[in-house]
């Protein structure tokens, strides 16, 4: 288009409501701005100051006008290819602040997603970027300044004059757009572009400022301008790809990277299209709030590489959900200060819970959970149990609004009161008032002991108690090797001192200053059945696993009596679980500021030989905002949990867009996986290089858990540090485990990082089981047996026979690990192993194994011990 365009007379009608909000909400931004002899190098040196990929403006509606000669706008666009609406302005009568006013017209309408604006000025030529201030924190483009207001008018005298002034000159009526100004705008320096350029490039604040031009055809523009504000961070999106195995979602993510490099998109039209697609066994999920980070992690899972925003799994066919509550542990300052501002089901849930707690406390939930200075301290038991139960309800209010349901509920401690609510066996009230009472009169038992966590069966601790003061109690069987101790302080410090000597790992619970599911509770027990006896526990649909029993029980017992005996009795989570097991559950959320049982889960699996549960967080310690509630729902996603991502798209309003697929899907290879896998790669490697491969594997696998620089593995990790010295803790161990899972496709217990603490011993672990002194991988168990418990005897006879094949390869001229280092590597084993075989002697009672097998097992020479490693029956 030529010419000056028709301009409604000024004023024009107010604008509605909602679009005046919208603006508000998400103005128009001045990203970037150039000047140059040419006008194609002006408007790239717009680009580059904006910090936007060109590739952004050729592959999203970006509107061109000029104000410049005649057909300017085509030839432009022709040079920089671009791909929308031009219009070219004939600036001889008219403002060339006009085509400024055109594009926010054009970007107010929607009509396009950036807007560049190039004029003709006597000694250079001048070139601006435009866009929504969402789009801009979208590119990762910081704004110069807002665009306010734009206004064109006409003054309407006759012949365009008036009255003379004072010197006999016709006088121009005063457009409307300058009566606008008012005394607190700021005027530019000069008039049109010259002066937008001074302003921008001046180096004091931007106060709001009025760029007016006067046109020969008696147009007025005026283009108000105010300092940026602070955009609001862009929320996190999901993009998720699918496979049916490892390669192909490889080669689908590297499809996927390399088109949205050629033809970039909104990330939400990508995110809303990908989950519109009908996903496979294999998945993937990158979680990110622009384009640069999603784009990342599509590269990192093209190439195999873990990135912290990149989560993947298998999609197991069970996704019977549990959610699990744990008790006192996850907590820590600010956990759930974010969401309150950013998560409106969470914000109405803790709403909720402070109401009714407020009937029976005296100070705020809401001041504590936001660190406000009068509130009381967090480490208080009496403000920490009320606040973390209103957390955990919370989130599992998060969870759900994803779409996310229970099909049980199970609680650890006061945990089980979350749990109850949950289900919907205990109203708010009676949950508040649970809480409320029961943390309150446990300050009369502050200072009369603590809690210890040990890594061993409760078979083993229970003789190893024998020894040790009766006022230390065995108060939680958590899991297969998790155990929980009460008792003194001083004496548990003796504990985890004699312990951690001996190579188990024990520590205390942080934060906890009392004892509780001992006999010390017992002084409580009048007290608590009169204060909670008000407490009238309903029905619920939602199975609920008791803890103090082990099993499922009717919602309708949940009274008083149960819950001094949820104070007092021994924590019986690992008995529940292989309940909650046994009925088909495979898939369990724990609800959380940070997570605590997820290693127990799994390891009560594995002691069943079951290896297709999943087990996701909530929130991490540190990191309590949308993005790491997304990222936990990504990996429910990616573990086959139905998940409905709709939340994400808050405030967004999604296009589905053209994708490409990958196609060729039935790639043939050698790995069970549809292609060699790693662990076929590194077999084929000489032992130097071989064991090389492997020390890499761990150093960039703990450097990915510990988000320490990919790049900077080498001088992070060394191989001989402790992972204790790493800062590993219990959660990140089990990540390093995942990534080492995922990673050889080998199931490797929970507990691996404590036995075997550092890398290179972790690596020589790796190198016994995945390969044996030939190379050769273990033999695999027999198909269909994944979900069936392994008999001892069974397993013992196997083990023997894999034995003697070891054995014989081992006498074999053309064995290609040195009988040095195999005697060597054995004897490493065998220190390691020295305490399971002790703990397999003393089997729990509930694993009901063969006491013949048992014995027969604790007598294995040093060969059939080192056999029984390598074929991987639950012993690593």
């Amino acid at each position: 288009m030529t010419g000056s365009p028709d301009l409604a007379p000024f004023p024009q009608l107010p604008e509605p409501v909602a679009e005046q909000s919208e603006r508000q909400n998400d103005p128009i931004v001045l990203v970037g701005a150039g000047r140059r002899d040419r006008m194609a190098d002006a408007v790239r040196a717009a680009v580059a100051q904006a910090g936007i990929d060109p590739a952004v403006l050729r592959g999203t509606r970006t509107t061109l006008i000029t104000a410049a000669s005649a057909g300017a706008a085509g030839r432009l666009a022709a040079a920089l290819r671009l791909t929308g609406s031009t219009i070219s302005l004939d600036t001889r009568e008219a403002p060339t602040l006009l085509a400024l006013h055109l594009a926010a017209q054009a970007l107010r309408a929607g009509d396009t997603s950036y807007a560049v604006v190039g004029a003709e000025l006597p000694d250079k030529t001048c070139a601006l970027i435009l866009a929504r201030q969402s789009a801009a924190t979208a590119a990762g483009a910081a704004s110069q300044a807002i665009v306010r207001t734009t206004t064109a008018d006409h003054t309407t005298t006759a012949d365009h004059a008036s009255t003379p002034d004072d010197h006999g000159s016709p006088a121009r009526e005063t457009p409307h757009a300058i009566r606008l100004l008012t005394a607190d705008m700021t005027q530019a320096p000069a008039e049109g572009f010259p002066g937008l350029l001074a302003t921008l490039h001046d180096d004091t604040p931007l106060r709001p400022t009025a760029v007016t031009e006067h046109g020969s055809d008696a147009t007025t523009v005026l283009v108000l301008l105010d300092q940026p504000q602070d955009a609001a961070p862009a929320a996190p999106l999901p993009w998720v790809v699918s496979a049916p195995h490892t390669r192909a979602l490889r080669a689908t993510a590297a499809t996927l990277a390399v088109h949205l490099d050629a033809t970039p998109a909104a990330p939400a039209d990508v995110a809303h299209t990908l989950l519109t697609t009908r996903p496979d066994r294999r998945r993937a999920a990158v979680v990110g709030a622009d384009r640069a980070t999603l784009t990342d992690g599509l590269r990192a899972l093209a190439t195999g590489v873990d990135a912290p925003h990149l989560v993947h799994g298998t999609a197991t066919g069970s996704p019977r959900l549990v959610f699990v509550f744990p008790g006192q542990g996850s907590q820590w300052p600010g956990m759930a200060a974010e969401l309150l501002e950013t998560s409106e089901p969470f914000h109405d849930s803790v709403h909720a819970c402070a109401d009714a707690l407020a009937e029976f406390v005296d100070w705020s939930l809401l001041d504590v959970l936001r660190q406000a200075p009068d509130a009381p301290p967090l480490h208080r038991v009496d403000v920490l149990q009320p606040t973390l139960w209103a957390t955990m309800v919370s989130l599992a209010a998060v969870w759900r609004s994803y779409g996310v349901e229970p099909a049980a509920v199970v609680g650890h401690c006061y945990g089980e009161i979350a749990a109850a609510q949950v289900a919907g066996a205990l109203d708010p009230r009676d949950a508040a008032r649970l809480l409320a009472h029961r943390s309150r009169a446990w300050l009369r038992l502050v200072g009369k002991g603590t809690v210890i966590s040990v890594a061993t069966s409760g078979q083993d601790i229970t003789r190893r108690m024998a020894a040790w003061p009766d006022s230390v109690e065995l108060a939680a069987l958590n899991g297969p090797r998790s155990v929980a101790l009460a008792g003194p302080p001083d004496v548990l410090d003796g504990i985890v001192s004699d312990l951690t000597d001996q190579g188990i790992h024990a520590k205390r619970i942080p934060g906890v200053d009392t004892v509780g599911h001992c006999s010390h509770v017992e002084v409580l027990r009048d007290h608590l059945l009169d204060v909670l006896r008000p407490v009238s526990p309903r029905s619920a649909a939602v199975p609920f696993y008791s803890t103090v029993d082990g099993a499922e029980r009717d919602t309708t017992t949940l009274d008083t009596d149960y819950w001094y005996l949820n104070t007092r009795s021994q924590v019986r989570f690992h008995q529940a679980v292989r309940n909650l097991l046994a009925a088909g559950h495979r898939s369990f959320v724990e609800v959380s500021p940070h997570p605590l049982l997820g290693a127990s889960i799994e390891d009560t699996a594995a002691e069943l030989g079951i290896h297709d549960v999943a087990v996701v967080g909530t929130l991490r310690r540190g990191q309590g905002g949308t993005r790491r509630v997304l990222t936990s729902v990504a990996e429910a996603y990616v573990h086959g949990i139905d998940v409905d991502f709709t939340p994400a798209f808050t405030g967004t309003t999604p296009s589905r867009i053209d994708l490409p697929t990958v196609e060729d899907h039935g790639i043939e290879g050698h790995g069970a996986d549809g292609g060699e896998t790693w662990t076929d790669r590194v077999r084929a490697l000489p032992d130097e290089q071989r064991d090389e491969a492997l020390v890499d594997l761990v150093c960039r696998t703990v450097a990915t858990v510990l988000e320490a620089d990919p790049a900077d593995t080498a001088n992070a990790i060394a191989p001989d540090t402790a992972f204790k010295e790493m800062g590993l803790g219990s959660l990140s161990a089990v990540r390093l485990r995942n990534g080492l899972r995922e990673a050889t496709g080998t199931h490797l217990p929970a507990t691996i990082a404590y036995d075997h603490p550092t890398p290179a011993a972790l690596a020589r672990h790796l190198a016994m089981t995945l390969f044996d002194a030939t190379g050769a991988a273990p033999v695999a168990p027999a198909s269909g047996r994944d979900h069936e418990p392994i008999d001892a005897e069974t397993a013992l006879l196997t083990a023997l026979e894999q034995a003697d094949e070891a054995l014989e390869r081992l006498r074999t001229p053309h064995a290609r690990t040195p009988r040095q280092e195999t005697d060597r590597r054995i004897d490493e084993l065998l220190q390691s192993l020295t305490d399971k075989v002790r703990r397999m002697r003393q089997a729990d009672a509930v694993d009901d194994a063969d006491d013949s097998a048992t014995d027969r097992f604790a007598a294995a020479t040093d060969d059939e011990m080192f056999a029984l490693l390598k074929e991987r029956f639950g012993i690593s």
